[in-house]
């Protein structure tokens, strides 16, 4: 199962990003159809980063979140969430929030992470994450997200 990072949600929201905009909104959309994962976590970052930086007003962001839920797995943490982050940290620089997003994912049975935000190429736990972004990642995920 491949789950988004927030920054994907976002450029895929934000039609004033260019490129990033046009790979992100194809990424999710395709997403959609092969039954990709999103945290809950993830879906809280969007709305604050989407209205915080007033791309989009709350009442339009809340309707994006909902349809979102409509089209993806939504995943929540698990009660050892808490320890496994704390593990990923202590292998890895990590945030916390970035640690909790990977162990949930992890805990989900996601082999691959989509975001800007992280190591490219970098494994934790069961999770590779992949930016999308970079044209060297394009086949991999393109493969990733054929039905």
């Amino acid at each position: 199962m491949l789950s988004l990072d927030a920054n994907i949600l976002f450029y895929a929201a934000d039609n004033t990003a260019g490129a990033r905009h046009r790979t992100a909104k194809q990424i999710v959309d395709d997403a959609t159809v092969v039954g990709a994962a999103l945290s809950e976590q993830v879906l809280f970052e969007f709305f604050h980063a989407s209205t915080r930086k007033n791309k989009i007003t709350a009442t339009d962001a809340g309707a994006v979140v909902r349809t979102l839920l409509q089209n993806f797995i939504l995943i929540l943490p698990h009660n050892t969430v808490v320890e496994d982050a704390f593990a990923l940290i202590s292998q890895h620089q990590l945030s916390i929030w970035d640690a909790r997003l990977l162990a949930v994912c992890d805990a989900h049975g996601c082999s691959h992470l989509l975001s800007e935000d992280m190591q490219d190429g970098a494994r934790y736990g069961g999770v590779t994450v992949l930016n999308p972004f970079r044209a060297s990642n394009a086949a991999l995920i393109w493969r990733a997200l054929s039905p």
